[in-house]
């Protein structure tokens, strides 16, 4: 709904500034009009003139007040109507200081259409349509902040709890497992509540199935080639092992879904990149199945 309402905010300026925009270039149109009627009366020749001279836009021409000098070398004469097309600039700023300079010339026009009241309505609507804009980014942020220190801390507190259960389970396969239970489904909800989409909202979702831990951890090694018996010392630290090698895994995914979009793809294709180089790999305890190994002297 977020993303709705940033998009509809961001068409709203957009409108407004395409309505905006016309008008603003139809006020300056007027303008330029009036300047250029005024200035370009055969009467008023001389003035233009004397004052391109004053204003160091122009030579004048001896003998012929109604015309100057002008391009960038002073050599060309122009009349002022062939200036006004050759040199508009010039012309404008000249025009506009003779204006000034003489009472009696006319007052910007005004739009009688009805110009002050529509820019009222035109900033106005730019005004809102801006703040609207700013609340739903700020929401959105807000919003997506929570989830994050959500995440944060669900990830935290499954981390310990699960690093509690192991070190009871090390001296009693027995240990209760309500807490890092509560712990795994707290983190998994919080990994679905970032609403993430694309490859992200997968990642997640496949991370929230992961988890590790989600039964507690069997008190006898049921793989065992001599049947269920009970765990080994090394075996036992084996599997403490094994889990947590998964538990850093997860703790690891879920920081790096906190981060820019950005950021975690980057981070994605560089372990795509490194896995899919060629590397010779051992067997450590790590790697060995569930419980060790099955086979005994």
């Amino acid at each position: 709904m977020d993303r709705v309402g940033v998009g509809l905010a961001a068409l709203g300026c957009a409108v407004v500034s395409a309505w905006a925009v016309p008008s603003v270039a139809s006020a300056d149109q007027k303008e330029d009009d009036a300047r250029a009627v005024y200035c370009l009366d055969p009467g008023r020749g001389p003035d233009i003139v004397r004052a391109a001279v004053q204003l160091d836009v122009a030579k004048p021409v001896t003998g012929d007040p109604a015309r100057l000098l002008a391009g960038p070398y002073r050599t060309r004469t122009l009349t002022v109507e062939q200036w006004y097309d050759g040199h508009p600039k010039d012309f404008g700023r000249v025009c506009e200081a003779v204006m000034a300079a003489r009472p009696d010339a006319p007052a910007p026009a005004k739009d009688e259409g009805g110009g002050g009241v529509r820019d009222s309505v035109l900033s106005a609507a730019v005004g809102v349509a801006f703040t609207l804009f700013v609340q739903f980014v700020e929401r959105g942020t807000s919003r997506r902040r929570e989830r994050l220190t959500a995440l944060t801390g669900a990830t935290g507190t499954f981390s310990y709890e699960a690093e509690l259960y192991l070190t009871a389970w090390r001296e009693n396969s027995r240990s209760p497992h309500g807490e890092v239970a509560a712990a795994r489904a707290a983190l998994a909800a919080a990994l679905r509540g970032l609403a993430l989409t694309g490859a992200r909202g997968s990642a997640a979702d496949d991370l929230g199935r992961a988890l590790p831990l989600p039964d507690p951890i069997e008190a006898v090694d049921a793989t065992s080639a001599g049947g269920a018996r009970p765990w080994r010392a090394d075996e036992r630290e084996a599997e403490i092992r094994r889990v947590r090698a998964e538990l850093s895994t997860t703790v690891t995914g879920a920081r790096e879904l906190t981060s820019w979009a950005v950021v975690w793809h980057v981070r994605r294709s560089l372990r795509r990149v490194r896995s899919s180089s060629p590397r010779t790999s051992s067997g450590t305890p790590e790697n060995q199945p569930r419980g060790g190994p099955t086979t005994g002297a």
